[in-house]
């Protein structure tokens, strides 16, 4: 009798579990289609533009700010992780160039954040040019992500974001 109350109260637990984690996924996949909906509307791109030139954006600052900065960002927008993998890889040749850039700028000592912030953007320019899109449009993605940021994480999300984008 205790080993099927133990199984009932199992699949049950399992159940529960199932039901938490897909609010969870259902979550995540609202907030970033929410964003990428609003990128599509205001901007007049793509689905796929849209998702993978959000994700180039949040790659970008996830490489520039500290851990627990970059936990704030995905905390206030569940979903960024989706829109990073659905963002295409950066080009060989434009990683190359960056490595070369990145090597001269550790020679010139005052001149490595301005170089730092160029190889940023050169990869991102490259993502989107691999979408379609122009690179100017990254100039115009920024503020679209920022409101969405303040939206939905409060002014404090937007600042740690534009810190990294502007």
């Amino acid at each position: 009798m205790k080993a099927k109350k133990m199984s009932v109260w199992i699949a049950m637990s399992v159940c529960l579990l199932t039901v938490f984690s897909a609010g969870t996924v259902c979550a995540e996949t609202s907030a970033a289609m929410n964003l990428v909906k609003m990128l599509t509307d205001q901007l007049g791109v793509t689905e796929p533009q849209a998702t993978g030139g959000a994700g180039a954006l949040f790659n970008m600052a996830k490489g520039a700010l500290p851990e627990s900065d970059y936990g704030q960002v995905t905390a206030a927008i569940p979903g960024i992780s989706d829109l990073i993998k659905a963002a295409p890889a950066v080009s060989e040749s434009t990683a190359k160039t960056s490595d070369k850039m990145s090597g001269l700028a550790g020679k010139m000592g005052s001149m490595t954040k301005a170089i730092d912030s160029v190889n940023k953007f050169a990869a991102v320019n490259d993502q989107f040019k691999q979408l379609g899109l122009d690179p100017a449009m990254v100039s115009k993605f920024i503020p679209v992500l920022l409101s969405f940021s303040e939206s939905a994480g409060g002014e404090t999300v937007m600042n740690i974001l534009k810190s990294v984008w502007q």
